[in-house]
């Protein structure tokens, strides 16, 4: 069974794919040691308060978005899309569907 602290550690280890930082990179601009890092990533290791909101403040992410489980993250390649997501990410319910009625309006104009 996956206990919070691996399903943290796998999501911070999404959002640093989808940020396209190596963990070298985020440990860097968390201020953590990256052997260190990678750990709480793995779930093995546990980390405190501050650990957390350097990683989070170095991800540029809300808490809320961190610990939303049931909203599945996953990283891709198209860094159009990835900037893209990392917008959505932060929007209300709401202005997402806005946004993707925009997106469909205008990918009928073709």
């Amino acid at each position: 069974m996956v206990n919070i602290q691996q399903k943290l550690g796998a999501r911070l280890r999404t959002f640093r794919m989808i940020r396209q930082y190596s963990i070298e990179e985020l440990a860097h601009k968390a201020s953590l040691n990256p052997a260190h890092l990678g750990k709480i990533e793995r779930g093995e290791r546990n980390f405190t308060i501050q650990s957390l909101d350097k990683i989070v403040q170095a991800l540029d992410i809300s808490y809320a978005t961190l610990f939303r489980f049931e909203t599945e993250v996953t990283p891709v390649e198209n860094p159009t899309i990835l900037k893209t997501v990392s917008y959505l990410t932060e929007m209300t319910a709401k202005e997402q569907e806005h946004i993707y009625r925009t997106v469909q309006m205008l990918s009928n104009k073709k």
